[in-house]
């Protein structure tokens, strides 16, 4: 098997860059981030198929620059949305945001992306799952993994350092149940090296989808022993997390609207398996254990 890797840069300061990579000269495993300088770059590749990991800025750039035809989930059409529609996710989050009493101006941080002006050029055709395209849900709700001769191209969904976030949206809850389960079945694969579409490659899968699962059950114990502490309001919890980049009541608006949703998927995940629920007090939403 012969694998080009294109590295393409990107705005972040976290993840600077992120790779597209082309698997024996036929198919393309990501889009880059969105701009027409990545768009032109992966122009130059004449290949059979255009696959999308999954709907994040980072990964589209081809929907967005680029008259291919371009395989996507299903799912993730609906969140395509969010570049040509982003006042309604705003709306949907801060509708959430005030449900639970949290600081809804938080989802003005999606504003950035209505400065792009995003127009959808690419042919999008639906993905469907085979013996190549493994539906690897959770970091989104259609993200999906292409296992190729025993390598597994894995868009953001497995990292060799960072651990994902996993989604929350307004239409989409059970990104932790649906990461766990990923992982769960991705250990049953026969997969001997991992290619992130971040960071490094992973030459133990197995031992990297272990440490993942064991942080992410480690992540829901320690949600549940915030609840379980006293702390109600979805704040309130957030700010209990031992998050990697620090205290939650330092981070900025945008890191506090994606620890706010990361916690929401947390706590639906502990009232999903009946350990947490949901209580009205003072209209809002809170949380107690059961």
């Amino acid at each position: 098997m012969e694998v080009e890797i294109v590295k393409l840069k990107t705005p972040f300061t976290d993840l600077d860059h992120t790779y597209v990579y082309v698997v024996n000269s036929e198919i393309m495993v990501d889009g880059g981030f969105c701009n027409p300088q990545n768009a032109e770059k992966l122009e130059e590749f004449d290949v059979k198929r255009r696959i999308i990991t999954h709907h994040h800025i980072d990964h589209v750039g081809l929907v967005f620059y680029s008259k291919k035809d371009v395989e996507i989930h299903k799912r993730e059409l609906e969140f395509l949305e969010i570049y040509s529609k982003p006042e309604k996710f705003i709306e949907d989050y801060k509708r959430l945001f005030r449900i639970y009493g949290a600081n809804e101006n938080y989802a003005d941080t999606l504003r950035v992306i209505m400065a792009m002006k995003l127009t959808k050029k690419a042919r999008l055709l639906e993905l469907i799952e085979d013996n190549q395209i493994i539906d690897t849900p959770g970091h989104t709700a259609g993200h999906i993994s292409v296992l190729i001769d025993g390598c597994l191209f894995s868009g953001d969904f497995i990292l060799s350092r960072t651990t994902p976030n996993v989604s929350f949206y307004p239409t989409y809850t059970s990104g932790v149940s649906d990461y766990l389960r990923s992982l769960e079945k991705c250990l049953k694969l026969d997969i001997s090296e991992i290619f992130p579409a971040h960071e490094k490659r992973i030459k133990d899968p197995e031992k990297r989808i272990t440490q993942l699962i064991e942080h992410y059950t480690s992540r829901a114990l320690e949600v549940f022993d915030a609840v379980n502490s006293g702390y109600r309001t979805l704040e309130e919890i957030a700010s209990e997390i031992n998050w990697s980049i620090g205290n939650f009541r330092k981070f900025d608006d945008f890191n506090k609207f994606m620890a706010l949703c990361e916690t929401l998927a947390f706590l639906y995940y502990l009232r999903e398996i009946g350990k947490v629920e949901e209580e009205k007090a003072d209209g809002r939403v809170i949380f107690t254990v059961c």
